[in-house]
């Protein structure tokens, strides 16, 4: 494991930033004087198409050209060519290389050496972004999606917004690996209202190339004063790509609503729905748990038959909080469980009481992530609701940020979840009793906003009718 973290830091490092300001095409193509690793015949007959290899013969060791070669064939011939990009490719080689030399004994000293290497090369690096570099490499090296850097900014940004509200564009975001995407945006957010969707995925912010950004460096770049505009260009799920201007706000993060974002509480027969109640909890944070008992009791007045829970596009939000909705109404099970690195099992067990009897329902999607994965599943196998929807986002970590000496912090995955049933959340996501996907025809149709609606308000009646 720690030889493979020095590669990502290496790796990082040079692939990330040598690549990027020409080294390596320097190394290979510039004509200036080589440093000569050893004096070997150049081959005397090339494959075809191989001119440029031939000419390299003169500052390249004969063992290296065979590289070119193959290069060559791979981005005339692989069937992915995003990935035989020559930045990936030198990336890979080096990798290699460095890996090579590793060992088991995280070598901070190797690492400075070939850190320094690379500085001297390229005289004009500022020494912030090295050191943003090698972090980044090193992080990367984990393969986890839910460990980030956050910069003594970052630090600073969360303490100045702690009252709940924040200025920005009012968008939940996470990174598929290669780009940052959107897990949905706010009701009533500037987002929502340029036209962003939930799984749009960032192309750009300003223009500028969005490819491998972090979940925290996407952020950085997005957010901003309240009234001034970002552009981000992005891809949307139905793979049209699209310029849209944002000019940002201020967030107050209302958490809970009592009606549909946009549209009337109907039926598919077009009737006003007063025999359910409805509540959407667009994310968790301090004040969600207040805001569901107030909603709770506001239907229990009115004298409905049952509730729809509308955790569609819900990103999650605080663990305690979550615990706290949840148990609300589980009267006697578990809530979750969490195993750690040393295999500790901790057990979440919901307390005596419920706030109501009524029976739910839970619409979900795929954008349905962390501690909305953990109401919806608690809930369900507790035999205390139906699910229907789309299996959820999979994002099942315990994650904690651990302050540094530099004034900001590591935010990393301490735990994973596990369903009171014992299942993984983790990239696997919580599955619906009940599948309802949208198609194109929906869209066509113009009912992609009811068409889940409308099952959830159907199988919710016929529950209640059979009991």
């Amino acid at each position: 494991m720690l030889q493979k973290i020095i590669v990502g830091v290496s790796l990082f490092l040079i692939a990330g930033l040598l690549v990027t300001l020409g080294f390596l095409g320097r190394v290979v193509t510039d004509t200036v004087e080589p440093v000569q690793v050893r004096q070997d015949t150049p081959v005397s007959a090339a494959p075809a198409g191989s001119t440029e290899t031939s000419s390299l013969a003169a500052t390249v060791p004969q063992d290296f050209l065979l590289l070119d070669e193959i290069r060559e064939v791979l981005q005339e011939e692989f069937f992915d060519p995003d990935a035989v990009a020559n930045r990936t490719l030198e990336t890979g080689i080096l990798a290699e290389i460095i890996a090579l030399g590793g060992s088991d004994t995280f070598d901070l000293e190797r690492i400075s050496n070939i850190i320094n290497f690379i500085i001297e090369l390229s005289p004009d690096m500022d020494s912030e972004d090295v050191q943003n570099a090698a972090i980044q490499g090193l992080i990367r090296s984990l393969d986890d999606r839910n460990t980030s850097y956050l910069t003594p900014e970052d630090m600073k940004y969360s303490a100045d917004n702690s009252d709940g509200n924040y200025e920005g564009i009012g968008a939940s975001v996470d990174s598929d690996g290669e780009y940052v995407i959107i897990i949905a945006p706010f009701d009533g957010s500037p987002a929502l209202a340029a036209g962003i969707q939930a799984g749009d995925k960032i192309l750009k912010v300003d223009g500028v190339d969005a490819l491998g950004w972090t979940v925290q460096e996407g952020v950085d770049l997005i957010r901003g004063p309240a009234g001034t505009t970002v552009v981000l260009t992005v891809q949307h799920p139905d793979g049209s790509v699209e310029d849209i201007a944002i000019v940002r706000g201020e967030i107050p993060l209302l958490t809970v609503s009592r009606s549909p974002s946009g549209i009337v509480f109907k039926d598919r027969a077009d009737n006003l729905v007063t025999d359910l109640a409805y509540i959407r909890i667009a994310r968790i944070n301090p004040n969600t748990p207040q805001e569901v008992r107030d909603a709770v009791a506001a239907a229990e007045e009115k004298g409905v038959e049952g509730i729809i829970f509308d955790v569609r596009s819900n990103p999650g939000g605080l663990l305690n909080e979550t615990v706290e909705i949840t148990d609300m109404f589980i009267d006697d099970g578990m809530i979750y469980s969490a195993r750690y690195r040393d295999g500790t099992n901790v057990v979440k067990e919901a307390s005596s009481g419920v706030i109501t009897d009524l029976p739910i329902l839970i619409l979900q999607d795929s954008y349905s992530a962390s501690g909305a994965e953990l109401f919806a599943a608690a809930l369900k196998e507790n035999d205390r609701a139906i699910i229907i929807g789309e299996t959820s986002y999979g994002k099942g970590s315990v994650n904690n940020a651990f302050p540094l000496s530099n004034g900001g912090a590591l935010y990393t995955t301490i735990a994973r979840w596990f369903t009171p049933d014992g299942n993984l959340i983790e990239k696997e996501g919580i599955a619906p009793d009940v599948e309802i996907r949208l198609t194109l025809e929906d869209f066509e149709a113009g009912i992609e906003r009811y068409k889940v609606l409308w099952a959830g308000i159907d199988l919710l009646r016929e529950q209640i009718a059979a009991e």
